[in-house]
């Protein structure tokens, strides 16, 4: 469980995350990063934290690595950095929302693996980074896309072309629903339902 390098420069390092669901995955919201005790990055530099998806099928022996073929791997995504002057920070993943993970996830027939990447750069380089955009778009569409199939299967017809004909309290049903399966699952909204 310990970063290894992952260059000759001995500045990246890699840490796979293997043997975790897609469950426990999509409830992990932030990681902390930071340095230990004692330790300090070199003179003007500062250390970026990075992740990626590898999806394994799950046929597939890893014997060695999650790289072998049949895997699909994702690019590295920046989740955050830190320096010597700010030696640790909470960073969002955003891996709840993250189309790519939540289809990995809903797929029964792949391993995930998540990669963590640490890459120490000049302190330019790592200069006013710190937080990864807020994927809530993502989120907003597929509450929106629920609540608009939930509507649509009440739909009496007799509204013509283009609009839907619902009970008044369609909302407040749809919201006792969605409350009760959000129990169940949290990230019910993110699957796919086909």
């Amino acid at each position: 469980t310990d970063f290894v390098p992952s260059d000759p420069s001995g500045r990246k390092f890699t840490l796979a995350l293997t043997g975790i669901t897609g469950r426990d995955i999509s409830t992990v919201s932030e990681l902390v990063f930071f340095l230990l005790p004692g330790v300090s990055l070199p003179q003007d530099h500062g250390a970026m934290l990075f992740w990626q998806i590898v999806s394994t099928p799950s046929s597939n022996t890893m014997t060695s690595t999650p790289f072998t073929s049949g895997a699909t791997t994702t690019e590295f995504e920046l989740v955050g950095a830190i320096a010597n002057h700010k030696p640790s920070g909470v960073f969002r993943t955003g891996w709840a929302t993250n189309e790519t993970l939540s289809s990995a996830m809903n797929s029964a027939t792949s391993t995930i693996t998540i990669n963590l990447g640490v890459s120490i750069e000049p302190i330019s380089s790592v200069q006013n980074i710190g937080v990864i955009p807020d994927k809530t778009t993502h989120v907003a569409k597929k509450i929106a896309s629920d609540l608009f199939n939930y509507m649509q299967s009440f739909d009496t017809g007799s509204g013509g072309a283009g609009n839907m004909v619902v009970p008044k309290n369609i909302f407040d049903r749809w919201m006792s629903r969605f409350e009760a399966k959000a129990r169940v699952d949290p990230n019910f909204f993110m699957k796919d339902s086909s």
